[in-house]
């Protein structure tokens, strides 16, 4: 119950974040692992199979046959159901932030995982990879070309947005709040 309540306060949050992060995505591409910084250490942590599911699927602006329409504050997006990466992909989970204070999640990649991606955008170029963490759409970055690296890194907003969602993937409990301390959290209304 613990877990769920935990899980709970993450998601629920990234979840109003993920319209804000598809209403600006027309103009985004993906990013590499050059143009993040990291925060605190405590947000790198090996991927497990504990946390939040986490998939990577295709999408397009445009309709695909079979592809399911999720609806986002810009338009449609069009998801194809067959995930290119799964948990069984990651090898880790890292949280950042841009120069210019953009909250980044990175999934590095095994081997396979990376090969996957790079097979499936070498073939449909102009698309999108949209990121689903539990049951919320983060981020659907488009690409031009290729991805050939061993991470995908997707902009999530704010730096607490991408801390929350490491955290959720890796399956790590949120720190309690210090004692004394008059920090305001998230709250569910259910």
């Amino acid at each position: 119950m613990r877990t769920v309540r935990s899980l709970g306060r993450v998601l629920l949050p990234i979840s109003f974040v993920a319209l804000a992060a598809c209403q600006s995505m027309p103009g985004q591409q993906t990013q590499t692992a050059d143009t993040a910084t990291t925060t605190p250490a405590e947000t790198t942590m090996q991927a497990t199979g504990q946390g939040a599911p986490v998939a990577v699927f295709l999408a397009d602006t445009v309709s695909q046959t079979g592809w399911t329409p999720v609806q986002i504050q810009s338009g449609t997006l069009y998801v194809n159901p067959q995930p290119v990466v799964t948990r069984e992909d990651l090898i880790g989970v890292k949280a950042g932030t841009s120069k210019e204070g953009e909250g980044l999640l990175a999934l590095a990649l095994s081997d396979a995982g990376a090969k996957k991606v790079n097979d499936i955008t070498a073939g449909n170029p102009n698309k999108r990879l949209a990121l689903v963490v539990g049951r919320t759409m983060l981020a659907a970055p488009s690409y031009s070309g290729p991805v050939t690296t061993g991470q995908l890194v997707f902009a999530v907003g704010t730096a607490d947005n991408a801390t929350a969602a490491a955290r959720a993937i890796a399956g790590v409990e949120e720190p309690a709040p210090s004692t004394g301390s008059a920090t305001g959290g998230a709250t569910s209304t259910q």
